[in-house]
């Protein structure tokens, strides 16, 4: 037995689904960015330090060991100031914000890069100086 659906059921639930995307973007207030920028800051703060003693474990490893290490750590710094970035768009306006969210994910992608071909040095002369992102 095949099910239809009513065209009233079609029309309901692409309302609902419009209504769902157009939350996307919602400036928030001040009060609220300025909890959700502290999360994502204590997150990000967290999450480095996680990856830092998992480096300093690696420290009696292998070059290209301490080197994948240390990109961890800069990855997961460039990605608690991506958070953060993130949040503190969220003050702003439809347009602006997706903007801002867009730098931010584009400051993050640069850093990434950056910490994978300071990776891929490190990997091809044996050091393993991997320079976390710039703040």
């Amino acid at each position: 037995m095949t099910k239809t659906y009513s065209s009233w059921t079609l029309a309901v639930a692409a309302a609902v689904g419009v209504c769902a995307l157009a939350g996307c973007n919602q400036r928030e207030s001040a009060n609220e960015t300025a909890k959700d920028v502290s999360a994502a800051r204590q997150d990000a703060n967290e999450n480095v330090a996680e990856e830092k003693r998992e480096a300093a474990d690696t420290a009696t490893e292998g070059t290209q060991d301490r080197a994948a290490a240390e990109y961890d750590v800069a990855v997961a710094q460039a990605d608690g100031q991506r958070k953060i970035a993130a949040e503190k768009c969220e003050t702003l306006g439809s347009d602006a914000q997706k903007a801002c969210k867009e730098q931010a994910e584009a400051t993050y992608e640069s850093a990434k890069a950056q910490a994978q071909a300071t990776l891929d040095a490190a990997k091809r002369s044996g050091s393993a100086a991997v320079q976390p992102p710039a703040n």
